[in-house]
């Protein structure tokens, strides 16, 4: 039986509902009507002569509730309100309600007030429907010397530690249905002081954490039915009656106990407790808890009992309690025993739920319940799981198209349908059909969105939960499409094939693509999307096949290059013969191989590296010699890496292809040196693309970033003994580089020194990049990390100043540069591809000042046609004065930097990416004097 104030509160609503559908009519001509709306449009008013019509309502809901007279309903149309005091009442055949349309309304305490947001001030027969009710308040909801008053469909919450909804000792008959009651940590949901009597709890949502959501101190007759109690803390009580509240009723609540993995034990902090002085005449049964913990559940009359099992044994409570036990990391429940369990008797219990569903019999579970014996414990009655959905034959099709469109079921409750009605979108008029599937024939080009709906033996209607899309088109050949591109955050290998630019007249039944490798092709359905790894690098020539719902069947074919993408990585030092690191601690002699692990040493992955680039230096060299890296276990080549002369530390980024054991060996051909290795990055065909920095090398053409001499890049003036220099890259054309590949030259050294990438810990490099002597001006290219658009340089000693060109960057998100993604990379053990001094790949003989020659790099020495760049060592080899050499990209203009600087008689090398013309050549320019030139090419990027 529903209370007297939840009856009388529904009617109201009935008539109202049935009289929304009149015309406006003045504030009072039909005397039960006042409207509210202080929407920017509702051209409301609260001193008009028709204030409170549909015309011109009322701004303020505390103007239209003062205005109100018993039996009149305050109808709130849209609006955010301030706190609300109602002081008006109702009587029991005529009460007051107060409510609002379906839009979402708001009544409210600003942050910067205080007090309830709304307050039942001493009244009776109000009832307060729809609202959500906020307050930054001890109390949200104050219930004062009240009586017969509800709170229905309401949300209550608060940003406090007091309680949402408080009911003073001389209220009664207070009842509190179908709301949501969300509690903050220690701020309880509803707190009823002793002297009240008459409360009701039902059909409502509590959820709440470190506090407790039900609060009856001294309170007889208390009534908390059909609720739904969340614990998102873990270990609170739900429900406390203490004092003397006898006579009570806790019946058909569901509990959700505890965060995941619930707690050990609720101690005193029973989910229920029960006092000694309350137990009498109380009734406490039908209830279902779902917990992962073991704790008590109970505590009654001052005992606590672990299970319903023991407290029916010691006070024939809960003969009809459920617990079930949630398996740790579940994430999802079981809501069987919830069903068709309920006791329909109890006391309060609704005839609908929480969202205004009515009770329903499920065929699949068995009526445990009493009474009617399918009402469900907690305060949402699970509903017939029937969905329906239109599904067409051919989403796609040229006119006219002739489409069989069924009704898809789901259907676990076997309820009977009689018949589907199926609207076509077109205009025309609706089929009805005694089956789930019909016929139509659209005429006309355009989209149409289709939907049904089915009606029960019952008859009930209930519409499709999804629509359907048919689009007629107009005649078009089937143009097929694929694009092949980089899988991120995958490795390098990992391609993305996309056919969605494909065209047609028809809808596409399915995609098919075989990617070239040996491997079975892939069927991506009509998705047109899909990914794909290749076994190693290469290039691959992919084949997509489409077919449409025409018969109509196109293929297309596509090239795909994959290889190695660059980890930036250090400078991590990985070689020293001066003291035994990564080899023994004596120098390389003459003719001696040096073999060096690499894959899997202080950082580097043991597996899938394919090349390595390492910062070699030579150091203390007895004689002049040259040093060759090469991959270990092949023959060793004719390149050079490193001209040494006695008495200079000299470096040289180089880049190695890697063993398959993770090796590489490096050769000296005269004399005695002690070599040292710093690791500035690798390339490898595991590491996921955009994971740490991991990405494409992108070419640039050398580009000047830094000139300490004219305050490119950072301050103009040398970089003292110890100090700093700050590299801020442009923003336009570096912001998504993780590294930048930096050809890092030295000038105006007053003393011999050595320049280190800064670390960002302030502390001192333990590595070099670059090693010089006074008045020396040379050259090394460097993988610099970037960290937030920076490089930092560190100087050793004296004072000298620093250039910078960069020649590529590391693409370290391929989203926010399409257009230049960059390369993958393809090692080789070192190729010679020009030497001047015997006529190989040009003219024998030097190059003269002010001159250029051009080398073919692309189809020959293992390059393949097509290349973007390539990584070359290049040497100079005694020039007739000091010099500067320059490489570049065939066709293209003289750039304003260097690649290598050369001393009168010296030679010396420099490592550089070069970018490749059109023709497969790049360019070498000799600025003074002559020089022999010679180019060993260690890799290359392509795709």
């Amino acid at each position: 039986m529903l209370p007297r104030s939840i009856a009388a509160f529904a009617g109201a609503v009935a008539l109202l509902g049935a009289g929304l559908a009149l015309t406006p009519s003045a504030a009072r001509a039909d005397g039960s009507t006042l409207y509210v709306n202080n929407s920017a449009t509702s051209n409301c008013s609260d001193s008009a002569a028709d204030a409170g019509s549909q015309a011109r309502p009322y701004c303020s809901l505390q103007t239209a509730v003062d205005a109100a007279q018993p039996g009149d309903t305050v109808m709130v149309v849209r609006g955010v309100f301030g706190p609300l005091d109602v002081k008006t009442s109702g009587t029991a055949s005529a009460p007051l309600t107060i409510t609002t349309s379906k839009v979402h309304t708001q009544i409210n305490t600003p942050q910067s007030g205080s007090g309830p947001a709304l307050t039942f001030d001493h009244v009776h027969d109000v009832a307060v429907h729809g609202f959500s009710i906020w307050a930054n308040a001890q109390t949200v909801v104050a219930v004062e010397g009240s009586s017969d008053v509800t709170l229905d469909g309401d949300t209550v919450e608060g940003a406090s530690s007091g309680t949402l909804v408080g009911i003073d000792g001389k209220s009664s008959a207070v009842t509190l249905s179908r709301d949501n009651i969300g509690a903050n940590r220690g701020e309880d949901g509803v707190d009823i002081a002793s002297g009240a009597g008459g409360t009701v709890i039902t059909g409502s949502k509590f959820v709440y954490a470190n506090n407790t959501p039900v609060n009856a101190a001294g309170v007889p007759g208390t009534v908390v039915v059909g609720n739904t109690f969340t614990d998102d803390g873990g270990c609170n009580t739900a429900i406390s009656l203490t004092g003397a509240s006898a006579g009570s009723t806790i019946e058909n609540n569901a509990f959700f106990l505890g965060a995941p993995g619930g707690c050990a034990t609720y101690g005193t902090s029973t989910p229920v407790v029960v006092s000694s002085g309350s137990t009498g005449g109380t009734t406490y049964d039908y209830n279902v808890f779902e917990s992962e913990s073991d704790g008590a559940l109970y505590s009654w009359g001052g005992h606590t009992y672990a299970t319903a099992a023991d407290l029916q044994a010691a006070t024939g409570q809960g003969k009809h309690e459920l617990y079930v036990a949630v398996a740790a990391g579940a994430t999802s429940l079981d809501i069987t025993p919830f069903i068709d369990s309920a006791d329909a008797d109890a006391p309060d219990e609704l005839s609908t739920d929480i969202d205004g569903k009515s009770r329903v019999d499920d065929p699949l579970v068995a009526d445990t319940g009493t009474g009617v014996g399918y009402y469900d414990r907690g305060a949402v009655e699970y509903q017939d799981p029937y969905r329906l959905a239109p599904a067409v034959s051919i989403r796609k099709g040229p006119a006219p198209l002739s489409e069989t469109i069924t009704a898809d079921e789901t259907n676990p409750w076997k309820t009977r349908i009689t018949r589907y009605t199926f609207d076509f979108g077109d205009g025309s008029d609706p089929a009805v059909s005694a089956t789930p599937s019909v016929t139509h024939t659209y005429a006309t080009i355009g989209p149409y969105t289709v939907t049904v709906t089915a009606t029960t033996a019952a008859g009930s209607s209930i519409a499709g939960s999804e629509k359907a899309y048919v689009t007629v088109a107009a005649d078009a050949p089937l143009v097929p499409a694929l694009s092949l591109s980089q899988a991120y955050p995958y490795s390098s290998l990992t391609v993305r094939a996309d056919a969605t630019k494909t065209t047609d007249d028809w809808s596409i039944a399915d995609y098919s693509v075989d990617y070239g490798d040996g491997t079975p092709a892939a069927d991506l359905g009509t998705s047109g999307s899909g990914g794909h790894t290749y076994p190693e690098p290469g290039t691959y020539t992919a084949t997509l096949t489409v077919k449409d719902d025409g018969g109509n069947t196109a293929t297309t074919t596509q090239q795909v290059t994959v290889g190695s993408a660059l980890v930036p990585f250090g400078p991590t030092r990985i070689l020293d013969t001066r003291n035994g690191t990564g080899a023994a601690k004596a120098k390389v002699g003459p003719g001696a191989v040096l073999r060096l692990k690499v894959a899997g040493v202080k950082g580097v992955p043991g597996t899938g590296v394919t090349a390595v680039t390492l910062n070699l230096a030579g150091v203390n060299a007895s004689t002049s010699t040259v040093i060759t890296a090469y991959p270990d276990g092949t023959t060793r080549p004719t390149a050079s890496n490193l001209n040494l002369v006695p008495g200079q530390v000299t470096p040289n980024l180089v880049t190695v292809p890697v063993s398959p054991g993770g090796y590489i060996d490096l050769y000296n051909h005269s004399g005695s040196v002690d070599l040292v290795g710093d690791v500035e990055g690798y390339y490898s065909t595991t590491a996921a693309v955009t994971s740490g920095g991991t990405g494409f090398v992108q070419e640039s053409g050398p580009t000047r970033v830094l000139d300490t001499r004219n305050g490119t890049g950072t301050v103009k003036g040398k970089a003292g003994p110890g100090g700093l220099v700050t590299l801020t890259l442009p923003a336009d054309g570096y912001s998504n580089a993780s590294a930048v590949l930096l050809n890092v030259t030295e000038t105006h050294a007053s003393a011999s020194s050595w320049v280190g990438l800064e670390p960002g810990s302030g502390d001192v490099p333990t590595s070099s990049v670059l090693n010089f002597t006074a008045g020396q001006t040379s050259a090394n290219l460097v993988v610099a990390p970037v960290s937030n658009g920076r490089v930092q340089f560190y100087n050793r000693n004296g004072s000298v100043d620093l250039i910078a060109d960069v020649e590529g960057y590391v693409v370290s998100d391929l989203s926010t540069s399409p257009d230049a993604p960059g390369s993958p990379y393809f090692p080789i053990s070192p190729t010679r591809a020009l030497d001047t001094r015997n006529g190989t790949g040009a003219a024998q003989g030097t190059l003269g000042a002010k001159s250029k020659l051009s080398v073919k790099v692309a189809g020959a020495g293992g390059v393949p046609a097509g290349v973007q760049a390539v990584l070359v060592n290049l040497t100079g080899v005694k020039p007739t004065t000091s010099t500067w050499l320059s490489a570049y990209a065939d066709g293209s203009a003289l750039p304003g930097s260097s690649t290598l600087n050369l001393a009168a008689d010296a030679t010396r090398a420099n490592l550089a990416l070069v970018p490749v013309g059109s023709d497969g050549s790049i360019d070498i320019y000799n600025n003074s004097g002559s020089v022999n030139v010679v180019a060993d090419i260690e890799g290359y990027y392509i795709g």
